[in-house]
């Protein structure tokens, strides 16, 4: 095996490291949530955060304000729906619509993440390492919203050929 200074991980797999951070975030949260009695799965409690705001929605809806894809939010529905945190109903007013709410259970899950809300965490380690996490992670999301990687390479290309 090569020496370490050969494996370490250079800046071109940045989408690895926020993989990593994320999948780091999730493992590490777990014992939180369950010491608190949270039994919403890590990765779907922004979906229940989502409904705790509304009376219902449909996956369009809660796609649209996650900022994630229908098929992503359609793929944790099952689980919460096992757990019993969601209910579904079909829209009164337009029988192709799948409404979403919490239940019960899931209105007390949505007030322990709110009463045991982890900003002041991630506010420490954004000092610890002089960064706002939260901002850098967005910003960086929007940018490439705004201009994605094709396009940057395509330019990187063109500049190193003018030279």
């Amino acid at each position: 095996m090569a020496n370490n200074s050969q494996n370490q991980l250079d800046e071109t797999f940045v989408g690895k490291s926020a993989a990593d951070l994320g999948q780091l975030i999730a493992e590490q949260i777990k014992p939180i949530y369950q010491m608190i009695g949270v039994v919403v799965p890590v990765k779907s409690c922004s979906i229940i955060h989502a409904l705790s705001g509304v009376d219902s929605a449909t996956l369009t809806d809660l796609a649209k304000q996650l900022q994630q894809s229908h098929q992503l939010i359609k793929q944790k529905i099952p689980k919460l729906l096992a757990l019993e945190l969601i209910v579904v109903k079909q829209d009164d007013a337009d029988k192709r619509r799948m409404l979403y709410s919490l239940t019960e259970l899931g209105k007390q899950q949505a007030q322990l993440l709110r009463d045991h809300s982890m900003q002041a965490v991630y506010n420490s380690l954004s000092e610890e390492i002089n960064a706002d996490i939260f901002q850098v992670l967005n910003q960086a999301i929007t940018s490439l919203k705004d201009k994605d990687l094709f396009s940057r390479f395509q330019e990187q290309q063109i500049s190193l050929a003018e030279k």
